[in-house]
């Protein structure tokens, strides 16, 4: 039965018109661009889900910024560790220059909550790569579909324009040719359109996550700051 479905598929291809042919293979190098996006992300996103768990429960263990430096970071790369990496960097930067006292720790602390956005938004950035492509499949391919069924149409009209007769048997390989358009069209939307949403809805959440980890992480940085200061206080 498959392969009799594989061999008619095939065959209306082959009989279709030049026009219905590269419509279809254009929808067919966007399905291809489509499902490698969507598997990729789909993996991406799943490593990036499991370092973060793996991240959060080493540092729900941490004691201070020092011990998540020496032991949380470790090879992790989910967004979480990317982003305290980020401030982290800022903060030893910070700890080799001398201290102006709290003006200066004003100002350090501002410049590690840019930091921390900045990291955020390339964090975002990145996981978004691709997806403005499964956006205009989902999009354009309906439309592409649409145009082929008008030719296939056009098509059965003109046949019955040259046969003078309109019989099931002139309008039928134009009708065919378009709804077979038709189907391809909406078989490359759908997926695309579906996975574009789950992943846009995804990254929302994921940059909410990060706001409300940097949030901590500025927290922990001013405690850092705090304690640093009353340490040279007491020397």
């Amino acid at each position: 039965m498959d392969a009799q479905i594989d061999s008619s598929i095939i065959s209306s291809f082959l009989a279709a018109g030049i026009v219905a042919k590269l419509v279809l293979s254009t929808l067919l190098i966007g399905s291809i661009a489509s499902w490698a996006i969507i598997l990729n992300k789909w993996a991406g996103f799943r490593r990036v889900d499991s370092e973060n768990r793996r991240f959060l429960l080493l540092f729900s263990k941490a004691e201070d910024l020092d011990d998540i430096q020496r032991s949380t970071l470790k090879r992790n790369t989910g967004s979480l560790a990317t982003i305290l990496s980020a401030a982290l960097a800022k903060v030893d930067a910070f700890s080799t220059k001398e201290n102006n006292g709290p003006e200066k720790k004003a100002i350090q602390l501002s410049v590690v909550e840019r930091t921390l956005q900045g990291a955020i938004q390339d964090e975002i950035t990145f996981q978004e790569r691709f997806l403005h492509i499964l956006a205009t499949i989902g999009n354009t391919a309906p439309f592409i579909g649409l145009f082929g069924t008008v030719w296939g149409i056009m098509g059965a009209f003109q046949e019955i324009g040259r046969q003078g007769s309109a019989n099931i048997a002139v309008v039928a390989p134009g009708v065919a040719e378009a709804l077979v358009n038709t189907a391809a069209g909406l078989f490359v939307a759908i997926p695309a359109a579906v996975a574009y949403n789950l992943y846009i809805n995804r990254i929302r959440k994921m940059h909410v996550q990060l706001e409300v980890f940097s949030s901590e992480v500025v927290s922990l940085v001013e405690e850092k700051m705090v304690s640093s200061s009353t340490e040279q206080l007491v020397r």
